[in-house]
């Protein structure tokens, strides 16, 4: 429970803060050829689940409870983790949609979500101290 709720916390910061980007910024999640008519939400929603830990994992492992120095931390997951990944498919995928501009506004963009996330996280674990 006690890495569980902070962890929540930091899921939900994931959802809002994409949800805002996704939607309101760029007016819904990309369509193409290559991508699916119906993304499979399950699947999207495990995927966030799993960065959400990662961060939380950190922030535990460092016994950070400021949100400050877990916005440090959730910054450079988020700058590593999509850093890593959308460089990759930048390297090896040929899809239309995924372009150098593309790549570094989407590595740009999840920092300071990422940094929100940590923040989160690392507040509400803090709050029991």
């Amino acid at each position: 429970m006690k890495h569980l709720v902070p962890t929540l916390v930091g899921l939900v910061a994931m959802v809002v803060l994409s949800g805002v980007y996704y939607e309101l910024i760029l007016g819904g999640i990309p369509t193409g050829a290559c991508m699916k008519a119906e993304p499979n939400m399950a699947v999207g929603m495990l995927a966030n689940v799993l960065y959400v830990a990662l961060i939380a994992y950190i922030i535990s492992a460092t016994q950070t409870t400021t949100a400050k120095e877990g916005a440090k931390h959730g910054a450079i997951v988020a700058l590593t983790a999509n850093g890593f990944l959308n460089l990759l498919m930048l390297a090896m995928f040929d899809f239309p949609m995924i372009t150098t501009a593309t790549v570094i506004q989407d590595i740009v963009v999840n920092i300071p979500i990422g940094a929100a996330v940590g923040a989160s996280i690392a507040w509400m674990a803090g709050r029991g101290q």
